[in-house]
Formats: structure tokens, sequence, C-alpha cells
């Protein structure tokens, strides 16, 4: 089949009456369209940007299955590439029997697939197998674009062209106060907005697609209707339409995740999303139209491929998911001997800690503890999901509204104000105002500086004075921006700023506070053996000219600083009343236990505490003690992190903080591998790389089982999310990653392009994952090992089908720890020693 080219094409006539479109869409297309969005994952915007599983609508599907059907609608692999792999076998650092234990593993998994295999032959058609850096296997496609099948006829770029200019109309509709000229639409549903301005824009008929402004006349108002109308057009057997669909939604699956975002958190959304609907038909839409302009007959055979094996996966794709499951094995295997290498059980301390720390689980903090730990003997540090099981919403002083400091899986339960702590409370209200109004003038200027009347007289008149403020900045002697706490208040006042439980609308009761103090004790395991002071420390990254930010500091406060989770939860801990209620719950605290809010700064391994004015003269001397240990433990951290580093120093760190040239301030959870549930003595002085998520846990503590299970529910899932985009961006960065963040665009302060068009990015830069020369994070699927019993976790599977499937179908490992022995379990549900 021929595909005639840019030059053939001609304007093409289209259905004489509107009235042809008219028939409301079958049944089927509903079931397909509310398949298709359970496929999109979302994508949270970047003020609030945290990890998500990009395959997280195909969790129900087993690993290679899923890889199968991206593979067969777009050009994507979710299988690190032959090269990457090719890499690893040859370098040797994997032993034969753990080749040997992997394909156990995949036989075990894939039956029907590695029932005859060979792992000599296997490895040798990895080594045969071309190893280009990253390239998905054409072969395998099934589905195609016709803007994709056109371009790789006639060596066009229509597939761009579409992609940038739907981008173009979902940025300016979706915008959040980038713009200086809003949407005449933007209070309209996606796809209408985009009739009233494709029917006025000339832009595709003037790169080719001749009569693609008349086309906007016939099309049917409602979304559904116009994608059945343009299956239709195309003669698309109905068997084929869900393949087709999604393939055309995978082309512009940023967009499409960002829009699923939108109803993420509704408690009943709606079957299919409208606007997700409405998008799939614009870009529809622009395929029937460019199949028109070229004169394409016949398109079936064009867009709908048989792969060389519709049901197996090939050869090569074999041979590098057993080097991937080989990798996973040979990680496995040291971890395990790691924690297991003690001959005697760890016996309970009857000593008083005069610092018990507790930190987020994330695994920056493991690095932390491990070097504090090592301080003093007096020292415990403990592992719990960084909100503090405070899931709060936070207003800052002067705002209206504030951000959610909670895991994304849930909602805030309370909302919390901040005001200036020991001031009066007409002082708040003064300093509030004068802080809206700063902002208003702000807000104002900016759009002085950016107007098209206004902009090149500003640059002319007042450009030379910011030379000053450019030559400090780049010499990171100044922030390029302030922090946004810090507007307008004296440095006095920033340090009285702090959350207030009796501020506001509706102060939180004391009921509600005792009730959130036992969860959060329980939960954490501390219910007695209490140290002199107990830092809740949350964590929160420092780092300037980012747009992905809010990726680096607390997923488990929703993408924001778990600060205000932190103080909070330790007011709520030293109130006296609080107490009281506590130790009719059996939890006592005593009287010389103080607890102190912190925030451990990721980027510089910094300690900073709060409302230390408040702590008794009693706890002084013990406070200025922490703190040198705190500092002793953050230079030791920066050491350790600075050979991650090229040509870093532990002093450098401090400056790549403040360098808005940077692209690798930190490098955030690269490298995460594991995630830990039990006892932190049996990790203790463990280098574990600061690739494991430790959380604590006693099966003694939890006879009910409650706190397994929300761990299992939660902070396992989180890490399952946060581990599968490290590996996705990895594996197949084009795809599932954001491109270099050297040319990221900023689109309506909501998400990320790479350059000035194309599709919303979705996952992380390659700066994220690679220095330049290898990879900073080794594209493993989580290995979650647990210290309970085989039976509890078993019963916690069975009642949670998303739980099950992702431990079942190969997205994340699981290993129980019980007694002397290691289980994992199998995917034929099934625990096996290891």
């Amino acid at each position: 089949m021929t595909v005639p080219t840019a030059d053939q094409a001609s304007e093409v006539p289209f259905p004489a009456r509107r009235k042809d479109f008219d028939n409301g869409p079958p049944a089927d297309l509903d079931d397909y369209l509310a398949q298709i969005e359970r496929l999109v994952p979302p994508l949270w915007p970047l003020a609030d940007y945290v990890a998500v599983n990009p395959f997280l609508g195909f969790s129900g599907d087993r690993f290679l299955a899923a890889r199968q059907t991206l593979t067969g609608a777009r050009q994507c692999d979710i299988l690190p590439s032959a090269a990457y792999l090719s890499d690893i076998l040859e370098s040797g650092k994997i032993p034969a029997e753990d080749y040997e234990a992997a394909l156990l593993e995949c036989q075990e998994e894939y039956s029907d697939w590695y029932a005859d295999a060979n792992l000599k032959d296997l490895l040798s058609t990895l080594r045969s197998t071309p190893t280009e850096s990253q390239s998905p296997n054409t072969a395998e496609r099934q589905f195609m674009t016709i803007a994709e099948v056109v371009d790789a006829a006639n060596n066009t770029r229509w597939t761009n062209h579409i992609i940038t200019d739907i981008s173009r109309h979902c940025a300016a509709h979706y915008d959040r106060g980038q713009a200086a000229w809003p949407s005449p639409w933007k209070g309209l549903p996606l796809y209408e907005a985009w009739l009233r301005r494709a029917s006025r824009s000339k832009r595709l008929d003037r790169l080719g697609i001749k009569g693609f402004r008349s086309l906007m006349g016939f099309l049917p108002s409602e979304p559904r209707q116009a994608i059945r109308s343009l299956l239709e057009m195309l003669e698309m057997p109905q068997q084929h339409w869900h393949g087709i669909l999604m393939s055309q939604m995978m082309s512009i699956s940023g967009w499409a995740s960002f829009i699923r975002f939108q109803t993420w958190n509704m408690e009943t959304p709606p079957r299919t999303t409208e606007d997700l609907v409405g998008l799939l038909a614009i870009r529809l839409t622009c395929d029937v139209a460019l199949a028109k302009s070229h004169n394409l007959q016949d398109v079936v055979p064009l867009l709908v491929k048989t792969p060389p094996s519709a049901t197996k996966p090939l050869q090569s794709v074999l041979a590098r998911y057993l080097v991937q499951r080989a990798s996973e094995v040979h990680y496995r295997r040291k971890l395990l001997d790691q924690i297991n290498r003690r001959d005697t059980p760890v016996l309970p301390s009857t000593r008083q800690k005069r610092l018990h720390m507790a930190f987020c689980i994330d695994v920056r903090s493991e690095v932390y503890r491990r070097h504090l730990e090592a301080q003093n003997e007096a020292i415990r540090t403990s592992g719990f999901a960084g909100f503090f099981g405070m899931p709060l919403e936070f207003v800052r002083l002067g705002a209206s509204w504030g951000a959610a400091h909670c895991p994304v899986l849930i909602t805030p339960s309370f909302t919390v104000e901040e005001s200036l702590q020991g001031a009066p409370e007409h002082r708040t209200e003064s300093v509030a105002a004068y802080r809206k109004q700063l902002r208003k003038q702000r807000k104002a200027w900016k759009v002085f500086q950016t107007s098209s009347i206004s902009c090149f007289s500003y640059v002319e008149s007042l450009g030379l004075g910011y030379v000053w403020k450019l030559f400090t900045d780049s010499l990171g002697l100044t922030p390029p921006v302030s922090d946004p706490s810090h507007d307008g208040l004296s440095q006095q006042e920033v340090n009285q700023l702090g959350p207030d439980l009796d501020r506001g609308d509706f102060p939180l009761p004391i009921e509600s506070r005792v009730e959130l103090a036992e969860g959060m004790l329980r939960n954490l395991g501390l219910v007695d053996q209490f140290a002199d002071v107990i830092a809740l420390c949350g964590h929160a990254s420092t780092m300037v000219n980012n747009p992905y930010h809010a990726g680096y500091d607390c997923g488990a406060c929703g993408g924001h600083s778990g600060e205000p989770n932190a103080r909070v939860a330790a007011s709520i801990l030293n109130d006296p009343d609080v107490r009281s209620s506590l130790a009719e719950k059996n939890i006592r605290i005593p009287e010389n236990t103080w607890f102190i809010a912190a925030v451990h700064r990721t980027t510089t391994d910094e300690i900073e505490f709060f409302e230390t004015s408040n702590v008794p003269d009693s706890h002084r001397p013990l406070l200025g003690q922490v703190k040198k240990w705190t500092a002793a433990a953050s230079e030791a951290a920066r050491h350790e992190r600075s050979g991650r580093m090229q040509n870093a120093s532990g002093d450098s760190i401090l400056y790549r903080s403040r360098d808005w040239s940077e692209v690798r301030p930190e490098w955030g959870l690269a490298g995460n591998a594991a995630f830990i549930v039990g006892d932190r003595r049996h990790t203790t002085s463990e280098n574990l790389q600061g690739r494991v998520f430790l959380h604590d846990y006693s099966v003694e503590t939890d006879p009910t089982g409650n706190v397994l299970q929300a761990i299992m529910t939660a902070p396992m899932v989180v890490t399952s999310w946060i581990n599968l985009q490290y590996y996705a961006s990895a594996a197949d960065n084009q795809a599932f990653g954001s491109g270099s963040k050297v040319i990221h665009d900023v689109v309506g302060q909501l998400g990320i392009a790479e350059g000035n068009g194309g599709d919303l990015r979705t996952g992380l830069p390659w700066q994220a994952v690679h220095d330049g020369q290898r990879f900073q994070h080794e594209p493993l699927r989580l290995l979650v090992v647990i210290e309970a019993q085989r039976e509890a976790v078993t019963s916690i599977l069975t009642a949670h089908e998303n739980l099950h499937a992702l431990v079942t179908h190969g997205w994340i490992y699981l290993v129980v720890r019980e007694g002397n022995t290691d289980y994992r379990w199998s995917s034929r549900e099934q625990w096996i020693a290891v």
C-alpha cells in the first residue's frame, strides 16, 4: 500500500450534511472508552508533583503481557534496552547461579513462554541482539496512527505537528495563570473549545492538511458521536476500535494523564471523563483529516498489523527479560544476605535512649539515619510515612487555601492555618493582610513585565538594573527567587511562623487530637520506651530553577514538605490534655519526654529544628547535644553522597542547592530498590547505600494486624509508585520520562514540555536517573521485605485486589521474613523459601 506524499495532497470532500453523523455511539464504544480511561495513569501538576506508577492501569496484567499491549499500541518499551542489559551480561557482575535461579522463576511465571527455554541459548540471543541505546521494536507494533504511517512513508513530521497543535490548545485551556491572555473558551469542555478554536485556526491547513477547517462544520458537537463518526469514515471494523483508540490516546499520553488527574480523587467519577473523550476525539479528527488530505484509501491494512507472534514475545524479548530478572534475583540475594548475617537474635534494649528521631521512610533518610546512629549509642532512629499520620491541609499565612500535606491516595481530614506563634491575633491578621497585598502587587508587576505592550520598553529602560542580581545569582551568592514563606516578613517574624491548631473557622477539637496522636504512636510502634527527646523529622528539598522541585519533596506529603506535619504532630503530643487521654488508652508518655519538630533538607543534609524556644529548661542542654550530633551526621552524610556527584565534595553539595544552572542538585530517590518493613535493630549499622525505604514495624505491638494492613495498603503502594516511575524513566525515558531538563519549558504552570512543542512530559528527566556516563538509577522492580507471619500477609493480599495484582503479576516482589526463613510470594500464589 503506497502512501501519497504531501505534494500529492488535495482538498478533501467531506460529507455534505451534519445529520449524517447524528446517530449516538453504540454501547460497545462506551465500554472501549471506559477501558482505555482505566489504562491512563494520573499526572499531578507541578505544584503537587508526585511519583506515579506509569503502568497503573495495567497492574491486572502480568508484566510481559502488559508490555505486549503497550508495544502493540505505542512506540515504547517497559524493559531496559538491549544495550543496557548486554552490558550487565558482559560485565560478569551477576554469577551463574543467579541466572539459573532467574530462569526457574521465569519458567514459573511464564510457563508457556519459557517451557523449552535454554539458558545458554537465551544469553546467546541477547548477545546477538542489536544494541541501539533505546530501540523499541517496531516489529511488535500492531496498531498505528495515520500520522505515523504517513511519516514513515514520506519522512515527514506530521505526528509532531499534530501533537504540538493539540498541546497548544490544551495548554491554553488548562492554563493556571501563566498565560497573559487566557483562552476565550476556557470555560467550555475541552472538545467544544477546540471546535471553536480549530474552526478559526489556519495552522494545520497551511502545513498541508487542506480542508481541515471545513471539517469542523461537519463534526458532531458531542465527542462520543464524533469518535463513532470518524471511525466510520475510516471504515474501521469494530473489532479494531479498542486497539486503534488506544493507539490514538497513547500518542498524546501526557495530556491524557493530566486530564485523568482531574477526576482522580472524585468519590464518584464519571464512567469516562468527558474531557478525556474529547481529547481522543480531537486526536482522531486530526488523523482522519490527514488521511483525507492525502487521499488515503483502505487505511485498515495500514493501521492494523499482525506482529510476528500475536501471543508469544519475540525470543530477544524473552532473553532481555531473563537478564532483567537475574539482576533482580542478584539484588535480592545480596540484600537478604546482608540483613540476615546476624547469627543471634537482637535483644530489646533496656537502656532509655536520650534521642529518638523519627524520619520519613524516604531512601535518602537511610543514609542520614545510619550516620546519626553512629554518633552515640543513646540515639535511636525509626522510619514512618513522612506525614506522621497527620492528613492535613496547610494554609500559609495570607493565603485563602492550602495544599494537601498527605499521600495522594487519601484526602486531608482537617485544616491547619499558619500564624505568628506567640503574637497577638491582631498582629497575625495585619501581617496576613500585608502579604496578600504584596502578592497582588507582584502579580500586577509581573503582568506589566510580560505584556505585549510594555515588555520591550521594560527591558530597555530597567534591564541594566538586574545586572548585579544576575551576577550574584550566577555565583550562587544570592537565591534567584526568594523563599515564598518569607514574603513580607522580618527574620524575627519568619522565626515565629508555625501551624496554629486553634486558629481558623474549625479549630481541631481535643478528641480529634487524641485520635491522631494514638494512631500515629501505634502505627509507629512507639507505645513505650520513650526517649528524653523525640524528634519528628519531616523532609524537604532545597533547590532553585527546577520545575520538578515538588518531586524531590515528600511523596508522603503529596509533593510538599513534611515540616507542617511534624510541627502539628509535636504540638499535639506535647499537649498535657492529649497525654492524659492517651494514658487512659495505655500509652503513657513520661513527663521527661519532649517532642520536637524538625525537617531534613535532603539536598544539603542539614537538619532544622522548630519551636526550640518552647523546649523546657530541663531539656536545653540535651537539645544542644542533639544539634551537635545532627551537625556531625550531616557532614558525614554529605561526604558519602558526594561520591555519587561528579567532581563534588561535601562542601560543594551546599553550593549545588543554590546554583540555578545545576541539573543535578541531588539524586532524589534514584537508586531505590527495596522496602523493608520490620525492626530497625535488624538493619542498624548496615550500609544499605541509600537504596532502601525503611519502615519500622513489630508483630509484637500489632496483635490485630491493623498496622501491617495500613503499611501494606498505603506506604507499600506509594513506594511501588515511586519505584516504577524511576524504573520507567530509566528503561525508556523517551516514552515514560521527560527528556533533557536543559530544554524544559514550563507549560501553563502545570507541566513540562521538552522544547517549544510536543506532548506534555510525564516522568523524570534523563538527568534524574543518569549522570552522563552511567545510570544512577538501576532499573529494578521494588523488592518488599516484611517481618511478619505469612498467614497475616496472605490475608491482607486476599482482601485487597490491587495489592494482590501488584505482587502476583510481577510489578513488585514480596518476601516475608518469618522466624529465620525468608519466603517469596510466587506468581502461582504460593510462598517459596529463598
